[in-house]
C-alpha cells in the first residue's frame, strides 16, 4: 500500500494506519500526503529510533479531522510559496476549477499580472494544478482552489 511504502514498514504492521487514513483522505493521494505530512509535523507520526520505524498513536490519529484541517494545511502551505506561484493559483481560482493556458498567457502581458507566467511551472511542479488536454489547467481538488481563493 501507499502508507507501508512510504513508511518502510510491512503491509500487516501499518494496516490500521492504512485503514484510518484512507477514511479520513477517501484515498485522494493529495490528501493522503497532506494529512500523513500533518501528522508527522505535530509529532503524531514519529520515527522511533530505538524500534527502528514509524510509530503512532492509533486513537489520536483516528480522532483527527481531515476536513477542518485540510483548508488550513493547504492555506499555510501557500503562504510559504514564491509570490509568483500564490498570484498563478489566485488568479486561477477567479476563473474556476478549470482555467484555459490562454487566460494565464493574456494576462502575463499586463503589468500587474507579469508573474503569473513564472509561477505557473512552480504551481505544477508543487502539485497544486495539473495539465489537462491541451491549453487546460485544472486544480488538483476542489480544496486546493477554495484555499487559494
Amino acid at each position: 500500500t501507499m502508507i507501508s511504502d512510504a513508511l518502510c514498514l510491512y503491509p500487516r504492521i501499518c494496516k490500521s494506519l492504512s485503514g484510518i487514513v484512507f477514511q479520513k483522505t477517501k484515498g485522494n493521494p493529495f490528501f493522503v500526503l497532506e494529512f500523513m505530512q500533518s501528522l508527522q509535523s505535530r509529532g503524531l507520526l514519529q520515527y522511533n529510533c530505538h524500534q527502528k520505524r514509524w510509530v503512532w498513536d492509533e486513537d489520536i490519529t483516528r480522532g483527527e479531522e481531515i476536513t477542518d484541517n485540510v483548508l488550513h494545511l493547504l492555506s499555510s502551505k501557500m503562504n510559504e510559496l514564491s509570490i509568483h506561484v500564490q498570484m498563478v493559483l489566485k488568479v486561477m481560482a477567479c476563473f474556476g476549477i478549470c482555467t484555459n493556458e490562454s487566460v494565464i498567457g493574456y494576462l502575463s502581458g499586463s503589468a500587474d499580472y507579469s508573474g503569473v507566467r513564472n509561477g505557473l511551472e512552480g504551481a505544477l511542479s508543487d502539485g497544486f494544478i495539473e495539465k489537462q488536454r491541451e491549453g487546460q489547467l485544472k486544480f488538483v481538488h476542489d480544496k486546493v482552489r477554495e484555499a487559494a481563493y
